[in-house]
């Protein structure tokens, strides 16, 4: 793959195109009024075209690109209501619940029969 050579020197823009390339890629106003002054009288009508027809396609870009973005949700999320939290017996209250449950049937009358 080939690319064409970026050029050595500034060129005097010789299309209108060229020249609305150039007014759309300055920055600032006061560099658009410099370019808009270098540009010939039977090209700014044209150049003017051009340039409008940049700012109609960006704008179409940037609605389009607005529209595929997702929706802002505006709704805050809902809580679920406080619930305190329920008692599990630890290891040890359960342990010594077996004991005694195990203490109960050794010192039952139906074992010492």
């Amino acid at each position: 793959m080939h690319s064409a050579p970026a050029p050595s020197k500034v060129v005097r823009p010789r299309w209108p195109r060229q020249f609305a390339q150039l007014i759309l890629a300055a920055g600032d106003d006061a560099a658009r009024a410099v370019l808009w002054a270098k540009v010939p009288a039977d090209w700014r009508e044209l150049v003017q075209l051009h340039i409008a027809q940049a700012d109609g396609r960006t704008e179409q870009h940037v609605r389009q690109q607005e529209r595929l973005r997702p929706a802002v949700r505006t709704v805050t999320p809902t809580f679920a209501e406080y619930r305190p939290p329920v008692h599990v017996p630890g290891n040890a209250v359960v342990a010594a619940q077996h004991l005694a449950a195990l203490r109960a049937t050794i010192h039952s009358p139906r074992v010492s029969q």
